[in-house]
C-alpha cells in the first residue's frame, strides 16, 4: 500500500471514529428542562407550569407537584412530561414546588433531577 492510500485510510478511519463518537454522545442527550415558570394578567389570572423534555426512558422519571401547600401530586413519565395548573385567581399569590427525580440520575450531579420552587404575586384587585 503506498503512503497515498495510507493516509486515505487513515483518514477514513478517524472520520468513522468520530461519526460514532458523535452518534454515542447524541444517545446519551441530557434532559431539558424549563424548570417551573409563571404569570399573572388581569385576563387569565395565574398561570403556573411544568416543561420537561429529553428524559431517559429506560426507567421511571417522577414529578411531585405541589400547588399552594395542596397535597402533592406524584406522576411517573417517560420522556417528556407538561403541566399547568390552568387559571388560577389572579387576586392572590400562588406557590408552586416541584421534586424531579430521572431515573439515571437520583443525586442530581447531572441535572436532570431538582428541585425548584416559584411563588407568582397576584396581580389583580
Amino acid at each position: 500500500m503506498g503512503t497515498h492510500n495510507r493516509t486515505r485510510s487513515a483518514l477514513l478511519a478517524a472520520t468513522a471514529a468520530f461519526a460514532a463518537a458523535a452518534v454515542a454522545f447524541a444517545g446519551t442527550a441530557s434532559a431539558q428542562s424549563t424548570g417551573l415558570q409563571g404569570d399573572c394578567d388581569s385576563r387569565n389570572g395565574t398561570v403556573i407550569t411544568l416543561d420537561l423534555e429529553a428524559y431517559g426512558v429506560r426507567g421511571a422519571n417522577t414529578a411531585r407537584i405541589t400547588l399552594d401547600g395542596s397535597e402533592p401530586s406524584r406522576v411517573s413519565f417517560g420522556k417528556a412530561y407538561n403541566w399547568s395548573s390552568g387559571s388560577l385567581d389572579g387576586s392572590v399569590d400562588h406557590t408552586a414546588a416541584v421534586v424531579v427525580r430521572a431515573y439515571n440520575d437520583r443525586t442530581g450531579a447531572a441535572g436532570r433531577s431538582f428541585t425548584d420552587t416559584i411563588t407568582v404575586a397576584a396581580c389583580q384587585a
